[in-house]
Order: C-alpha cells, then structure tokens, then sequence
C-alpha cells in the first residue's frame, strides 16, 4: 500500500519492547537498538507498530539486519496518530514533517546559494531520507536498503518540484559500488552538474562522486577560510573535489596547495578552479596526504594556513581509542607545518567522537607539536542538517579554527 510518499504493507505487524525506553523516545530519541527486542522474533523489515506491555507506542521502520532495529517516526501520543488508520497516519506524518524541512530551506537566496540539503533523515523526520539539491538537479540517496522500499521516490520527486520548480532532474543515486549506480526519477542525470555556494561555483560528476556529489556540510566552514585567505599561502589537506582551496582563492589567497590521494578527485579540483576562473596559484597534488605530510615536515615547509579534514577515523564505538590516536597524530603533524601567528583549522565528521573529545584531541596536537594556540571559531553542521536535541549523536560534524600563538 502507498500513502502518497510513503509505502508499507497492507498489514502492519506489532512488535513488543522488552525493555521501558519510553521515556527516551518521548524525549525525542529516534532509535532503538537490537537489545531491546525479543531475539528470537523474526519480522520483515518495513513499517510496523511498536508496543510496550501490549499499548501501542510508536509507529515506525524495522531494520531486521542491523543492530539499529527500530527507527521511529511518530508517536501514538501524537495528535496526528490515528489508531484505525494507518495511512493517514503516515500521509499526514509526512506531510507536516516536509513542511518543516521546506520551511527552513526556503531561507537560501538561490541567486547565491543553490546547493543544499532538503532532508536530512532523522534531522528532518525522515529516517533513512536524505535529498540535497544541486541547482537544477536533486539527488535522492538513502542508507539502508527497506528505505528506498519504503520512501516512494517518484512522489518525492514531485514534492521537490512543487517546492523547488527550479529542479529539472530528481536523480536516486546507490552506492558507488553497486550493480546499478542509479536512476533517473524525472529528468536525465547530466554528465557534470554545476551549481552554487555562497556566490562560489563548484562542478560535480555526482554518477560517481562520493555521498550524493559533494560535502555541503562544510559550507560555513569553507566562507570561515575565505575570510581569513588574503595573501596567505594556504594548505588543504584530503581536499577531496577543493571546497577549502576554491573558498581560499576566493578569498585572495596568494598560493593553495590541494591534496588528495585521489586523482579523480584533485582533477575535480582543477576543474573547480577554471570555471571559476580563478587565477591564484594553485598546486594540485595526488598523493597520500599521510605521507605528504611527513614529506613536508622533513623539508620544514610553512604555510599560512593549513587545513585538515581527513575522512572518518571512528566508523564505530570500538574503534573510537584508535580514531583519537589518528587524529591526534594528523593533526599534530599538520600544526609543525603552520607559520607563526598563522591559522590551523581541523576538522572530523565521525559521529562516534564528541565535541569535547574532538577539542581533547585538538589540545594534545597541540601539546604534542609543542605548540600553543588561540580558538578562533568553532563550527559545524550548517542550518540545512539538523538533528534532533535528543540525538547528540547525529551532531557528527566538527570544525574549529585556531591561531597559532
């Protein structure tokens, strides 16, 4: 059965808490975890109904597979429940949580700005959901296989356009690796996408671009960069496509140097910097940024700024100990590199490490480079990626600034 942009079985099964998490959920908790459930019972994953001592708690999404079993999506409690009636349950779930997210995305002037997020999962009550707008094209990506089940893709298409009539193409991109990549929903995915970032123009192959063809949760920490980039000489290090380097000659940075370990991707820089075009000099390297950067403190090079955003170091709890040692490490070695009085601004996007424990980490760099420094700005996830209060691990991005003392 299809409630306009939700799909689900005829029949909704119930599922039995053996553990009260209730207090949790109606704090505004999203998940809940495999030890809470009976191990034994097998349910196919989908929407179902959730009880607690045989009262109806919440109706959400079962993930069999996953030790995240239940993703919630309303309440009972909630006026929109309706006991009878599941689908219009759903229908007007869905409704009042897009409204939402339509409301705050609407703020964008799109003349300087045209590339955001328009759901971001639970941020927006929309498990599983993610939609990033590229200008003319919306890329709709999920992260587990019942939610491009459960998640009617051709009326959120429809949706989009209806709030954004500037998108000409809705595209549903898979993983990389998958047999098929992706589909067009409405329109034919261009080869290159071009499109906006507070006034900057960046291109995106988004086919075969990692997450859904950029990283637009960075973009205040990229005009931070810009601000501070007149006449400095500027490293970025795992530049991916060249957010920070482009932001840095937008800024009238006087030399950038971009590294990644991927060619595709430092040639994605190049191309970011001609149609921008940019005339700063600009050193494009493809290389291990690890070792490029043991390279560079063996020559003793300098630079103004020197930015580093390395990939996720903690992609679960238990590898939490050994993300905190790589990070430490990385941003140690990229803080020797930093003139006097220059700027070092580091950043993580593992959910798994706290804001304190990223500034814990931040602190012993330091130490260990035997360096002191100033906090100039500290950052994080943009306006268009919330996340609920009750979910401090979904605040997953980090960034800060800091001055060399």
């Amino acid at each position: 059965m299809t409630s306009a942009a939700v799909t689900f079985e005829n029949t909704i099964e119930t599922i039995e808490l053996k553990r009260d998490v209730t207090k949790h959920l109606k704090q505004g908790h999203r998940w809940l975890f495999a030890n809470c459930f009976d191990p034994s019972r097998n349910l196919k994953s989908g929407i179902h109904m959730l009880n607690y001592k045989g009262e109806a708690l919440a109706l959400g999404i079962w993930q069999g597979d996953t030790q995240l079993r239940f993703r919630v999506l309303v309440l009972a409690e909630e006026p929109i429940f309706r006991r009878n009636n599941m689908k219009r349950t759903l229908e007007l779930y869905f409704e009042n949580q897009w409204r939402k997210a339509v409301e705050i995305r609407k703020t964008f002037d799109l003349s300087v700005t045209n590339s955001f997020r328009l759901i971001n999962g639970e941020g927006d009550g929309l498990p599983g959901l993610i939609v990033d707008v590229y200008n003319d094209t919306a890329v709709i990506k999920h992260d587990h296989p019942i939610m491009e089940k459960t998640w009617n893709a051709p009326a959120i298409a429809e949706k989009i356009q209806e709030a954004f009539p500037q998108v000409k193409c809705v595209y549903l991109k898979r993983r990389n690796d998958a047999e098929e990549k992706g589909v067009n929903i409405v329109g034919t995915l261009a080869p290159e996408v071009q499109f906006l970032e507070n006034g900057v123009l960046f291109a995106s192959n988004i086919r075969d671009a990692a997450k859904t063809g950029f990283f637009l949760d960075q973009r205040d920490n990229r005009k931070m960069i810009q601000h501070f980039a007149k006449d400095k000489t500027v490293l970025n290090l795992f530049s991916y496509t060249g957010g920070f380097s482009i932001f840095a000659a937008k800024g009238g940075a006087k030399e950038v140097t971009s590294v990644d370990i991927a060619k595709v991707a430092i040639q994605a820089v190049a191309r970011n910097f001609e149609i921008n075009d940019l005339k700063t000099v600009h050193h494009d390297v493809a290389t291990d940024a690890f070792a490029y950067l043991e390279q560079l403190n063996t020559e003793k090079k300098k630079y103004d700024i020197v930015i580093t955003d390395p990939p996720s170091f903690a992609p679960n709890e238990k590898s939490v100990e050994q993300a905190k040692a790589a990070y430490t490490k990385v941003f140690s070695n990229s803080i020797k590199l930093v003139n006097p009085e220059g700027l070092f601004a580091a950043s993580s996007c593992s959910s798994h490490i706290s804001t304190k424990e990223f500034m814990d980490i931040c602190q012993e760099a330091f130490s260990r480079a035997r360096k002191k420094a100033t906090l100039v700005y500290i950052g994080g996830q943009p306006v268009d990626h919330p996340y609920p209060l009750a979910m401090e691990e979904l605040r997953y991005l980090k960034f800060a600034l800091f001055r060399l003392d």
